[in-house]
């Protein structure tokens, strides 16, 4: 049952989000342009009908844009609650994009699994929206095999923002799951921290943790690990997509973890040293 706020507590929630969200807003006219992160020329100039969300644009040519290396916090949809900061990373976008077209440049792959279109996205400017959004804390760099020429200079972004704990950074803004605490329910975009039990090798790398997850790895990359496959009792933390293969299949794998999060390069992946 979802407990009622007292009216006062109502109104105190509202005014700390109110200020919360100003605060926001004024980051985005505050930090410097983001001219950085730029791959080459552009590839199409095109006109913006609508900001779909933090990190989706509609064209006027009835196109679908998914930015390319960011993740922004998912607006309300049915019965799903809208997760913290996607109203201010969605005006954010709006703000940043307003007054002319946008360019957008294109890396290795140009649709994904949607057939949304896969572009870095910049204003008429000549400004990255990716590190924009990056560095005001309203996104989570993801790299995306073989999406990865921007990957280092949008990880260095994220950082700056998690340093200076921004946006989905702040203290208590974004939770961290323990990989033990997994459940039923439990999937989509997450930060999940856990310890690695057991390594298995197949045309992937498994990272089994201490709970229903395992992480998988692609074999090519070093993820900038020190001691090479000595991976047993280390630390790791790991942002991507929690994916809940079913009890169905956990009834016929019995040996593989039920849970899984796709890891493609060592920008979404930090691990202990010992």
């Amino acid at each position: 049952m979802i407990r009622s706020l007292p009216v006062t507590e109502k109104a105190f929630r509202a005014s700390l989000s109110a200020f919360f969200y100003a605060c926001i807003l004024l980051l985005a006219t505050l930090l410097p342009a983001h001219a950085d992160c730029v791959l080459g020329e552009a590839d199409e100039i095109v006109a913006l009908k609508k900001v779909v969300d933090g990190d989706t644009l509609r064209l006027k040519d009835g196109r679908r844009v998914r930015l390319i290396g960011v993740n922004t916090p998912e607006l309300a949809h049915g019965e799903r609650r809208a997760q913290p900061l996607a109203r201010e990373a969605k005006e954010f976008t709006e703000r940043f994009l307003e007054g002319g077209d946008l360019e957008l440049v294109y890396d290795r792959d140009r649709r994904d699994n949607h057939g949304r279109v896969l572009a870095h996205v910049y204003n008429h400017r000549g400004d990255s929206l990716e590190s924009a959004l990056l560095s005001a804390g309203l996104a989570f760099h993801i790299a995306i095999a073989p999406n990865l020429s921007l990957a280092e200079c949008l990880s260095t972004r994220e950082q700056e923002a998690r340093d200076a704990h921004r946006g989905v950074w702040a203290p208590g803004v974004w939770p961290v799951l323990n990989a033990a605490d997994i459940r039923p329910g439990d999937g989509g975009f997450v930060l999940l921290t856990g310890t690695v039990k057991k390594v298995e090798k197949n045309q992937f790398l498994w990272l089994e943790l201490d709970g229903p997850v395992a992480v998988r790895l692609r074999t090519g990359r070093d993820y900038g690990h020190l001691d090479g496959r000595n991976w047993q009792g280390r630390k790791i933390e790991v942002k991507g997509w929690l994916v809940d293969r079913g009890q169905k299949y956990l009834s016929l794998n019995k040996k593989n973890k039920r849970w899984f999060i796709s890891s493609d390069s060592e920008f979404t992946i930090e691990i202990s040293r010992k």
